[in-house]
């Protein structure tokens, strides 16, 4: 049984939840709410059904299948269209069966009517093995397919890959671990991509890419915040920032772990976590004080991708 995957994006309004028919159960925060014997698949109308925001937020379906299968990374161009990575190939059964098959691929979301759904996709490259990173750029773009590092442009103009140039071809492990695999190009400041899961950051200049050596930190996902710090976060672990670049902890390779680099941000606060339902189908769920008596999951359990949101849609108490 394969369960719905949605992309949604989360809008301030000034408009109540309830009007757009979420479920708030009165007051704010809503009660536990009863699980039920089952976990049956559901529509993507019927899932938007299911999630509880507070008041003066509401949640708006962007894509669903049968538009995108199995997104696991997404990026934006300066048209507003939307770049996902489809790994089709993770987990198809229990047995990982055919976990390498090339049937990934990068595919371009568009919505040609302006409603703010997508209407429109393109497959832009296909045929990847477990493709895990993705940056829009000017040039062309690229693509994490560990080993491999590429820079993919579509030369006429019809949104699908004409032209595949090797960038990198020490971008992870072909045969790592599909959870612990370089992964991430975030495009910070300074100008430098920075990446989770691999020791190596790139940037372009004078036309050309160049990488160097760097403390490999993170697991899935980084981020910056208007300093251009860089935060990332691993599997059960909120939050770290890299206080200080990491290339300065290299120029001294004798030189320990010190502060500074990778510093945690995790304290039971920003751990914790309230499910509205009980979640006794997660990772590690068996250990102790995982889960609460009520069954309810007590902190991340798979947290991933953390996002500096620099923007200015969110209320001003916030």
């Amino acid at each position: 049984m394969t369960s719905t995957r949605v992309i949604v994006a989360l809008i301030v309004t000034a408009a109540t939840v309830t009007s757009y028919g979420f479920q708030t159960g009165g007051a704010w925060p809503p009660g536990l709410q009863p699980a039920a014997e089952d976990s049956p698949v559901l529509s993507p109308e019927a899932a938007m059904k299911t999630f509880f925001l507070p008041p003066g937020y509401r949640l708006e379906l962007v894509a669903s299948e049968p538009m995108i299968e199995e997104p696991i990374f997404i990026d934006w161009d300066a048209k507003g269209r939307l770049w996902v990575i489809e790994q089709r190939s993770y987990m198809r059964d229990l047995q990982a069966t055919e976990e390498r098959a090339p049937i990934d691929r990068v595919s371009v979301l568009e919505d040609t009517n302006g409603d703010g759904k997508m209407d429109k996709k393109t497959i832009f490259m296909d045929g990847l093995v477990q493709p895990r990173a993705l940056k829009v750029l000017d040039r062309g773009v690229l693509i994490g397919e560990p080993p491999n590092l590429w820079l993919a442009r579509d030369t006429d103009g019809d949104l699908r890959s004409d032209t595949k140039e090797l960038v990198l071809d020490t971008y992870g492990t072909a045969l790592a671990n599909v959870e612990h695999n370089a992964n991430s190009l975030t495009w910070a400041l300074d100008n430098w991509m920075y990446t989770s899961e691999h020791n190596g950051y790139l940037r372009l200049k004078n036309g050309k890419f160049e990488s160097k050596p760097t403390l490999a930190r993170g697991q899935w996902g980084a981020s910056q915040d208007d300093a251009g710090r860089i935060y990332r976060n691993t599997n059960e672990q909120a939050l770290f920032v890299d206080l200080l670049p990491a290339r300065y902890f290299m120029r001294n390779p004798n030189l320990m772990r010190t502060r500074g680099s990778y510093e945690s941000l995790v304290n039971p606060e920003v751990n914790t976590i309230w499910p509205v339902r009980p979640t006794r189908g997660v990772n590690r769920g068996y250990q102790e004080r995982i889960l609460r008596p009520d069954g309810r999951l007590t902190r991340f359990a798979g947290v991933c991708g953390p996002t500096g949101y620099r923007g200015d849609r969110l209320p001003g108490e916030l």
